[in-house]
């Protein structure tokens, strides 16, 4: 018999080669899940006692031997695999009853649970730095700066209409990720490894103790779609990511012509050249808005041919998930900074809304106003135009 704990049917242990491919990256990842494991762990051991599955003073020993792993902290080793049997074997060593902690519970629901308690706080932070953005974009509320399309001056544009523009922007990816978080928001713990348990178990009072809102009530299709809620966030996460690009290359053009300065703090200088002053801060945004893209697409590859039911290669969904998370964030900080901290430069705008023509469609609006049909006043307008 093989020594790992599902080693009953097996005669050899895993080679040292499998174990590194298979968990060593993996222990990396988990590490960032280990307070949510934790959680879950006390949760379905509370669970166990109170209907009856654990003697209550199995439960306790278990809870205390928890207890004393999460002020002592988890070592996770790669021989374990992953944060689950990371943790069941540390509490195994404490108390003999952690071999019981496990009753009514597969590694297929842990997992699924861990990562929708990861999910939501992350969604938390993202909407907190989208209000921070939002709140970034109402110090600029007064004036007129010029207005582009195809990168050339089009109109005037009201700076309070421009940034309540990325106000109301910002306000639909608040939405998506609500919508979202009501999705995720859901206790998977109960479905075990495709069908459920045949203990009776109460996922309401599991739920309840984690902070979920309800449960999963359907055990094939809660780990059939392990996956589809990481893709979908990787998704929402990809819009912001979209429209920070888009902003990020906005500051950038209006910086180089002139009408703003950006935060020197927040620009970098040249190796070489002294008179450069580099707005590489909004450049890497743009970059990490690809590496973004990337962590979608890789998810959607991973999902796109599995059969039903549990795959290893959903082990695959985590690294994207929380890489894109964390760098959402560290992007919303950072443009939140430098939004707020630019300065207009009037002159400059003026400028630019004189050389550009900018007041031309409104030119024409008078004519016709006066009686002309809008095709001879965008003639007229131009004619005038062409002239000087």
């Amino acid at each position: 018999m093989a020594d790992m704990i599902w080693g009953g049917i097996f005669s050899k242990n895993p080679s040292k080669k499998l174990n590194e491919f298979m968990s060593a990256e993996n222990i990396e990842v988990d590490k960032k899940l280990v307070p949510y494991e934790i959680k879950a762990s006390k949760a379905h051991v509370k669970m166990l006692v109170s209907q009856g599955i654990l003697k209550k003073n199995e439960g306790n020993d278990i809870l205390k031997a928890i207890g004393k792993i999460e002020k002592d902290g988890l070592d996770l080793k790669i021989e374990h695999e992953d944060v689950h049997m990371n943790l069941e074997k540390a509490v195994t060593a404490i108390t003999p009853f952690g071999k019981k902690m496990h009753t009514a519970r597969s590694r297929n629901d842990q997992v699924n649970t861990v990562m929708r308690l990861y999910m939501k706080d992350r969604i938390k932070e993202i909407k907190k730095y989208l209000k921070k953005l939002q709140g970034a974009y109402k110090f600029h509320n007064k004036g007129v700066i010029p207005g582009y399309t195809h990168t050339r001056v089009a109109q005037p544009l009201e700076l309070k209409m421009w940034s309540e523009g990325y106000i109301q922007m910002l306000e639909g990816d608040l939405e998506k990720l609500g919508q979202l978080y009501k999705r995720i928001n859901k206790n998977p713990l109960g479905a075990c490894a495709l069908t459920g348990t045949s203990w009776n178990i109460d996922p309401k009072k599991t739920a309840k103790e984690m902070g979920f809102a309800g449960i999963e009530d359907n055990p094939f299709k809660t780990i059939r779609m392990r996956g589809e809620l990481e893709a979908e966030l990787l998704f929402d996460i990809s819009l912001i990511g979209m429209k920070l690009s888009k902003m990020a290359e906005e500051l950038i053009l209006l910086s180089y012509v002139g009408i703003i300065e950006i935060p020197e703090e927040y620009c970098t200088g040249s190796s070489l050249m002294p008179n450069k002053k580099n707005p590489d801060g909004l450049e890497l945004i743009r970059g990490k808005t690809g590496r973004m893209y990337g962590n979608l697409v890789t998810v959607l590859s991973i999902l796109k041919g599995l059969m039903s039911g549990h795959n290893a290669d959903t082990q695959e969904t985590k690294k994207p998930v929380m890489d894109s998370t964390e760098q959402v964030i560290g992007c919303l900080d950072l443009i939140s900074e430098i939004v707020k901290g630019i300065k207009w430069n009037n002159k400059k705008i003026k400028e630019e809304l004189d050389k550009g023509n900018a007041y031309a469609t409104q030119m024409a609006d008078e004519l016709v106003k006066k009686g002309m049909s809008f095709r001879d006043a965008h003639k007229e307008i131009g004619k005038k135009l062409k002239k000087n």
